[in-house]
């Protein structure tokens, strides 16, 4: 049976390529980088610098099958993004001014006192397996024995109902330009 485990450092390439599968059709990435070269580049750079900062607080946890993971960070805990700065400049032009409001939204949007999920994703040859739900509730688990909450933002609508159904509620509705909806979810402590 597939089960859900912290991954390690040497596992850090493992969980990149995962997310690259999972969030090859993601609307919100896919606006951010619409050329496949340039997505399949730059979302490795973006997707092992998070990968790197969650496994390095064992925050990152994933199938034993290496066909899913969920990379998330404790309350208050600062993100770095400075490695992403050299992708900045291959961002669609026209876009541009739209997407950085984006990320000053979800900067500013993102309560410091829960868990973030920064990414959950699933190889897209095992969807519809139950996994993006089994790694969410076993992490949820570890979130809820500490009685904290957990915060998301998700452009994917088919993934809505899966985080409901987890007990994330809708909190708001972000959207720029010619950008897909995001919607930034909320989970209360319990």
């Amino acid at each position: 049976m597939n089960e859900i485990k912290t991954y390690s450092k040497e596992e850090r390439q493992i969980a990149v390529n995962i997310l690259l599968l999972a969030f090859s059709g993601d609307p919100f990435q896919r606006y951010l980088m619409p050329d496949s070269s340039i997505f399949l580049k730059n979302s490795a750079i973006w997707f092992d610098n998070a990968a790197n900062q969650s496994i390095s607080i064992k925050a990152l946890l994933g199938t034993t099958d290496y066909s899913g993971v969920a990379l998330w960070f404790p309350p208050n805990h600062i993100i770095e993004f400075e490695a992403l700065k050299e992708t900045f400049n291959e961002l669609p032009e026209n876009s541009q001014k739209d997407i950085f409001q984006y990320f000053r939204e979800f900067e500013e949007s993102r309560p410091k006192d829960a868990w973030y999920l920064e990414y959950l994703g699933v190889d897209p040859s095992k969807h519809s397996l139950g996994l993006g739900s089994k790694i969410l509730k076993d992490s949820l688990v570890k979130i809820d024995d500490l009685h904290q909450s957990a915060y998301l933002e998700s452009s994917n609508p088919r993934n809505m109902t899966l985080y409901e159904r987890h007990g994330f509620e809708t909190v708001t509705k972000i959207q720029f330009g010619d950008g897909p909806p995001m919607h930034t979810m909320y989970r209360e402590a319990r």
